[in-house]
């Protein structure tokens, strides 16, 4: 199979990195990203979309790389799968033109990743509804988003949108351990319209359809987190000296870095795998087992090359100062993010 990028995937390629690269940082990176096109990876083309899985893919390496932590992923690519496969283009239009940002909120106390694990109850009132629940681990932007919320409703779970500062409705951030924001929020009475409804029938298709696309982005950003991992390991091999000689002309260390290097390609691999598997509707079945897959390998791959980083690295790998730690936190974090190895482990089996 060619993998050999197109023009325009190897413009895109490029303009992310040189975008991860400038410093400072857009103090509103969200503009930035409608401004190149980025929010309308996979989307309509009436719609101004382009492209697919592979570039969303390119674009989640190079933020990887860079150790970009605007959750792309959380606010673009998982509620856009939502909106598009629901039929929502309004709402859709409104996030490619980064007008409105959205955040996916599914996941409850004790629901170990399910999204059919709903506690949250959707109540008729009237013409609208009215929401009571909690949900936690919701990876949300600094500033303000409308949020995509699950709810049991009636012998069903619903999609809902809910707008920011919508009475009733409480996010509590806080900082986790890589430094992305994640958000905990409170349903006391949210009252909403019927047409805040995503689509009518059960959600929970539509919240796996986007767990599809965002575990298949995360896989591609943890390619390029162990890129990064990797090359700054062989760099430190070659310039630290042990008894007169650089420590990477010892063989039981070259050994190793060879490991590490079979992981990062077969986490490549993967990531690939996941990207051209994502967009086909022929088999769900197949199409889910494939993204479980890709997840639970490149979660492994990733244990691995971070864990042999850091001990290759030896004690300069455990200071704050230096870069390393960041890439091994958003690893771990991109591992149980949308579903740990076990979880995955389940999918893929059943």
């Amino acid at each position: 199979m060619d993998f050999k990028l197109s023009g325009e995937q190897t413009l895109i390629k490029d303009s992310v990195e040189r975008f991860v690269a400038q410093q400072p940082a857009p103090d509103d990176p969200w503009r930035e990203f409608a401004k190149l096109g980025w929010l309308g990876i996979g989307a309509p083309e009436d719609l101004g979309g382009f492209g697919g899985a592979l570039e969303t893919m390119l674009v989640m390496e190079a933020f990887g790389r860079g150790l970009f932590l605007e959750p792309y992923v959380a606010c673009a690519v998982f509620p856009a799968a939502i909106l598009r496969a629901a039929g929502r283009n309004d709402e859709l239009e409104d996030l490619i033109e980064g007008k409105q940002c959205f955040a996916v909120a599914y996941e409850e106390p004790g629901g170990h990743y399910d999204p059919s694990a709903v506690a949250t109850r959707a109540e008729h009132s009237g013409s609208g509804y009215v929401l009571s629940g909690k949900k936690i681990r919701v990876p949300v932007p600094r500033g303000d988003a409308s949020l995509l919320i699950s709810a049991q409703a009636e012998s069903e779970i619903g999609l809902f949108l809910i707008a920011p500062g919508a009475a009733g409705l409480r996010r509590h951030d806080e900082t986790a351990e890589d430094g992305t924001t994640v958000a905990r929020i409170e349903l006391d009475g949210v009252l909403v319209e019927g047409t805040a409804r995503i689509a009518d029938g059960d959600g929970i298709g539509f919240v796996r359809r986007g767990l599809e696309h965002a575990n298949a982005a995360l896989c591609g950003e943890a390619v390029g987190l162990m890129s990064t991992m990797f090359d700054l390991t062989l760099g430190y091999l070659k310039e630290r000296n042990q008894f007169g000689v650089a420590i990477g002309s010892f063989q039981a260390l070259q050994h190793r870095m060879a490991e590490m290097f079979t992981e990062l390609e077969l986490a490549r691999s993967m990531a690939y795998v996941a990207a051209m598997t994502v967009d086909d509707e022929s088999d769900p079945v197949a199409r889910a087992r494939a993204i479980a897959g890709a997840k639970i390998q490149v979660s492994r791959s990733g244990r691995f090359v971070g864990q042999n980083a850091v001990q290759l690295h030896g004690a300069i790998a455990m200071t704050q100062e230096y870069k390393l730690g960041g890439y091994f936190k958003r690893m771990t974090s991109i591992e149980r993010l949308y579903g740990d190895v076990d979880y995955q482990l389940e999918r893929y089996l059943n």
